[in-house]
This record gives C-alpha cells, sequence and structure tokens, in this order.
C-alpha cells in the first residue's frame, strides 16, 4: 500500500476514533445535566409539597368559615351544620362564664335593694340576655372572619409557592434543554471538522 494510501486511513481511522469520542463526551454532558435537572426537580417538588401541607389546613378552614358565614346571612350552605356550630360555641365555657357572670351581678343588685323577683329585675334580665347574645353573634361573626381572612392568606401564599414551583421547574428544565442542546451541538460541529480534517487529508494524500 502506497505511503498516500497509508497517510489517508490513517487520517480517517483518526477522524472517526475523535468523532466517537466526541460523542462519547456530548452523551455523557447531555445525562448529566438531564441527571442534575431531576435531582433539582426532586428537591423543588418536596419543598412545595411541604409547603402544601403546612398551608392546606388554613385555606380548608378558611373554606369553612366562609359556608358558615354564608349560612348565617342566608347566601347558601349546610345551616344544619351551621346551627350546631353556633349552639356549640353559646355552650362553650368562655360564653357561658360571661352570661353568668352578668347574670349574677345584675341579680345581686336586684337582691340587696329586695327587688329580685320584681317585673323591673324581669325585664332588665331578658334585656341583658338579649344584648349579650347579639353581641355574642356578633363577636361569632368576626371570629368567623378571621378565620376567612386566615383562609384568604394562606390560599395566596399557597398560590405564591405554586407560582414559584412552576417557575422553577421551567428554569431547570429549560436549563437541562440548553445543556442538551448546546452538547448535541458542539458534538456536531466537532464530527464535521473531524470529517473534514479526514477528507481533506484524502484528497492531499489520494488513494493510490
Amino acid at each position: 500500500m502506497a505511503i498516500g494510501t497509508l497517510a489517508a486511513v490513517a487520517l480517517g481511522a483518526g477522524a472517526i476514533g475523535s468523532a466517537a469520542i466526541s460523542s462519547g463526551a456530548s452523551g455523557r454532558a447531555s445525562r448529566a445535566a438531564t441527571q442534575a435537572a431531576d435531582q433539582s426537580a426532586a428537591v423543588q417538588r418536596e419543598i412545595f409539597g411541604q409547603n402544601k401541607q403546612m398551608l392546606s389546613p388554613f385555606v380548608q378552614t378558611g373554606n369553612r368559615a366562609m359556608g358558615s358565614v354564608n349560612a348565617l346571612l342566608g347566601l347558601g350552605g349546610n345551616t344544619a351544620q351551621q346551627r350546631k356550630a353556633f349552639d356549640t360555641y353559646r355552650n362553650s365555657t368562655g360564653y357561658q362564664f360571661r352570661l353568668g357572670e352578668g347574670m349574677n351581678a345584675l341579680n345581686s343588685g336586684y337582691a340587696g335593694a329586695g327587688t329580685i323577683q320584681s317585673g323591673a329585675a324581669m325585664r332588665d334580665a331578658v334585656e341583658y340576655g338579649q344584648n349579650f347574645a347579639s353581641n355574642e353573634f356578633g363577636n361569632y361573626m368576626g371570629a368567623l372572619g378571621n378565620q376567612q381572612g386566615l383562609g384568604l392568606s394562606a390560599g395566596g401564599a399557597l398560590a405564591g409557592v405554586g407560582t414559584n414551583y412552576a417557575n422553577s421547574l421551567g428554569n431547570i428544565y429549560g436549563q437541562r434543554a440548553d445543556a442538551i442542546g448546546n452538547a448535541s451541538l458542539a458534538n456536531a460541529q466537532n464530527i464535521n471538522s473531524l470529517i473534514g480534517t479526514g477528507m481533506a487529508g484524502i484528497f492531499k494524500y489520494g488513494v493510490k
């Protein structure tokens, strides 16, 4: 075989070997980019899950409070369930304590004057009970409103967490796609360059 032919064959073999090395490097870079992206995405997914788990109870409580407010205002909702909830509130220790303390104070005044059985005492007791119930109903509605506000804030926070999670995933996989694309492009350029070098050598030396 002529020297020119040996040189051409050597150049061609070298180009093929270099192309294979370049292709292997590109593949490794693509796999590394994919692995890194998947690991980052897993971390982001775990963080989002933790935030969702933490915020969801507040959102759910706010939704229940909204249902109670709607039922109390005649805007829908489970009125039977709301009556049960309000009865629970009225039977609570704090409610009964405040009511009892007020009635005791009222009765003590009339008892001291010896008029606890009078019509005025009875009238004032009824009036006090009605005013107390009205005020406590307002307090109950205010407490429900506070729960609604907590739920709304938690819902906004959860929406923000979800948006950040989506943006993070978009960035992660966008960077992965760029890395894979760049590796593939570099690989193609290297192969084309090596093939060009091999062909140039073949034309230079010729095969005889």
